[in-house]
């Protein structure tokens, strides 16, 4: 059986198929001395792992007809062309994926005639929104549906689990 850094292909393809991904988390206790919620639980997300380029190459290869290499050079490229295209100053909309753009930052001034590109630009920031729409639930109150968040669902983290993590990662 193919693994994928910390999984296998058989159990990747059944939760692709079934639309299951479960993000797990734990309870932790608010020790923040003066906070609302001092002493009150609240779930923190417990990561997996990372997942390399190589690892998505691979899922990707098994799941359709390119090449782990193929895969490697169109992302290289799409790397390339967003970044030029940000560096011109256009947001870039990659759909599902999201929004990315980049921002100056810069320290403020009393008056505009005394701005320096030089000494108060202080660095660019990049930019990303998630893919959403806007909806309005019934106390008119709006939000924003995020596609990347479709299917995800929570499950607690137990301690008899391993935190998998792809060959070489610690």
């Amino acid at each position: 059986m193919k693994t994928f850094g910390c999984f296998d292909k058989k159990a990747y393809l059944c939760a692709q198929k079934h639309h299951t991904m479960a993000i797990q988390y734990r309870l932790l206790q608010n020790k923040i001395k003066g906070s609302k919620n001092y002493n009150k639980y609240y779930a923190h997300t417990m990561r997996r792992g990372t997942m390399s380029l190589e690892d998505i190459e691979k899922m990707i290869e098994e799941s359709c007809s390119a090449k782990a290499s193929d895969v490697r050079l169109v992302l290289r490229e799409l790397f390339d062309t967003v970044k030029f295209c940000m560096q011109m100053g256009y947001t870039v909309d990659l759909k599902e994926m999201g929004k990315f753009s980049i921002s100056v930052k810069s320290v403020c001034v009393d008056n505009p005639s005394e701005f320096r590109r030089d000494r108060h630009i202080i660095g660019f920031k990049c930019n990303y929104t998630p893919q959403g729409r806007r909806y309005t639930i019934e106390n008119a109150k709006r939000r924003i549906h995020r596609g990347l968040l479709d299917g995800c669902e929570a499950e607690p983290y137990h301690q008899s689990h391993q935190r998998n993590t792809p060959k070489g990662q610690k």
